[in-house]
């Protein structure tokens, strides 16, 4: 059992099983996965955008409580892209290195900065995502308005995770070498 879970080097990994690595992907294979990235994230924002088109140009006439989207479903949207800025904005180099560094504070760990500050990002993804479920079932599934208006928070939870996996695959392409890396 030792040689399959190879429990000698315990001291290399934090978990007992084997953690897969990111695969390398070619030049075309890394930039196929950055556009694709961009595509989630615009069909997120275009799903929500629909449902706040349809919402301010809905007729209530027809005996519909006036339910229209609010500031209150901008929020988790806001969030989950605040979430994707601040992971996109990390170094990954300086997520892998346990150097200290030379700073006023005595020497904290640069490696343990950026993996708080990936913390407060993907806090930031999961709480969008928290949010537009939450908004989705109180705002619109419990009144039960009808099923137009369960599409207007289906769509905020769409987007919201479009989003989060707009962040995935560019954190991924972005975690990737690059063929071109030249060290200057």
């Amino acid at each position: 059992m030792d040689s399959h879970w190879n429990l000698s080097d315990h001291h290399k990994r934090i978990c007992l099983f084997p953690i897969p690595r990111i695969p390398r992907l070619g030049a075309k294979a890394r930039d196929a996965s950055i556009y694709l990235s961009g595509a989630l994230f615009a069909l997120g924002w275009w799903f929500f955008m629909d449902a706040v088109f349809r919402s301010k140009n809905w007729n209530y006439d027809d005996g519909f409580k006036n339910v229209s989207v609010a500031f209150v479903d901008w929020v988790p949207g806001i969030c989950s892209v605040i979430g994707m800025i601040v992971i996109g904005s990390i170094d990954k180099a300086a997520l892998r290195s346990d150097s200290f560094s030379f700073t006023s504070d005595g020497g904290t760990s640069i490696a343990w900065k950026a993996r708080v500050f990936l913390f407060i990002g993907f806090a930031f993804m999961a709480g969008g995502l928290a949010g537009s479920v939450s908004v989705m079932c109180i705002k619109y599934l419990l009144p039960s308005y009808g099923e137009i208006f369960d599409f207007w928070g289906i769509c905020n939870v769409v987007q919201n995770g479009c989003i989060m996996a707009s962040a995935a695959i560019l954190w991924v392409a972005q975690s990737t070498e690059s063929e071109y890396h030249y060290a200057i």
